[in-house]
């Protein structure tokens, strides 16, 4: 009887222990996540950020949450992102909106890719503070995706490669011009001939004369994919996209299944390596610039003010236009236009002038 007594005992204490523990068991449960990138590994401010976001949750979360990153192509093809996420093929993607253009025109709109678009502090803010997120979620919904906060967000990019001067903008008619977005749009209204390529394609291409000109990225980006070796002409600022926020897509059965305290984690390591992204990126880019500029025969121009006038006139338009086909483009591009009109007065405002360290 005694035995008994003492072995009921052991069992309770043993229940207790169990119970008592629950949540570091709960806790102490991998969870893996499938993820891959639309970009090569290496290529810096569009692969980095994504593996980075991957080092950040795997030590936010004590190796709780493990998310292995593949670069593009690893398990579908780089534009097949949404498709793969959507399907749960992949928890989650690090890729770019404007991808999906064809499909959802108004992800063009959240990758930036038009005309005077939003400047990067401006595009955060909206993001995070003027219902930017809110929508882009809105776009996608019943595709059983959850967009969440950039992993990463590209600076200014170049706006023009080219063999020969583009000083106006009747140079552009004839060009067999690399772009994508909007802006290629605009360049067919130009009398340019658009194609589409993606990265890694742009350099042989340019080489073997499929294209005279070209726009993929920013400073950084372009320089290690080495189109200062071929064309003779680089034209600034990259007024066709002013900034690129590169967008996160999760599964949304995936995203359900994670804990509110796992959830809030991914957030922030995504704040994190976006921060850190943006910070890096200018220093980058600045570096290639200063490399460009001393490029043995390389022209580094900047755009006249009538031509910036006129891009951004010819953008509007197009703008307008697909806003007359698209309710939900229309919804995007009002939410930017009233967001700017708040803004950008204030900005004027404070706006210092850009003297050169002596």
């Amino acid at each position: 009887m005694k035995q008994k007594k003492v072995l009921v005992f052991l069992i309770l204490i043993l229940g207790v222990v169990l119970i008592w523990n629950l949540p570091l068991y709960a806790k102490s449960k991998k969870i893996v996540w499938k993820a891959q990138s639309s970009y090569p590994a290496g290529l810096p401010q569009l692969y980095t950020p994504a593996a980075r976001f991957a080092e950040k949750i795997e030590k936010l979360t004590d190796g709780q949450l493990v998310v292995k990153m593949s670069p593009g192509g690893a398990i579908v093809p780089s534009k097949k992102i949404f498709d793969a996420v959507s399907a749960g093929t992949l928890d989650l993607g690090c890729t770019w909106a404007g991808w999906w253009m064809g499909k959802f025109p108004a992800s063009v709109l959240f990758g930036n890719s038009f005309p005077n678009g939003l400047q990067l502090q401006e595009m955060l803010s909206w993001i995070y503070a003027g219902g930017g997120l809110e929508l882009w979620n809105e776009l996608y919904k019943g595709h059983n995706i959850v967009v969440l906060p950039p992993y990463g967000i590209l600076g200014s990019e170049n706006f023009c490669w080219s063999r020969k001067p583009i000083n106006s903008l009747a140079d552009f008619k004839g060009l067999k011009f690399r772009t994508v977005g909007i802006w290629g749009k605009c360049l067919e209204r130009l009398g340019a001939r658009v194609v589409s390529l993606p990265g890694g394609e742009v350099y042989p291409s340019l080489e073997r004369g499929v294209i005279d000109a070209c726009e993929f990225a920013t400073p950084a980006i372009d320089r290690k994919l080495g189109f200062q070796e071929i064309c003779k002409y680089l034209k600034l600022p990259g007024i066709h996209e002013p900034c690129a926020p590169l967008e996160t897509l999760v599964n949304e059965k995936s995203w359900n299944k994670l804990t509110d305290d796992l959830k809030f984690k991914v957030k922030m390591a995504l704040r994190d390596s976006c921060f850190e992204a943006m910070t890096k990126n200018m220093k980058q880019d600045a570096e290639a610039m200063e490399f460009f500029r001393g490029y043995k025969g390389l022209n580094v121009s900047k755009l006249s003010p009538d031509m910036i006038a006129e891009i951004t006139k010819i953008g509007s338009e197009e703008l307008d236009k697909n806003a007359k086909k698209d309710a939900m483009f229309a919804k995007v591009l009002k939410s930017q236009r009233d967001f700017r009109k708040m803004v950008e007065p204030y900005a004027d405002l404070i706006r210092l002038p850009y003297p050169y360290a002596k």
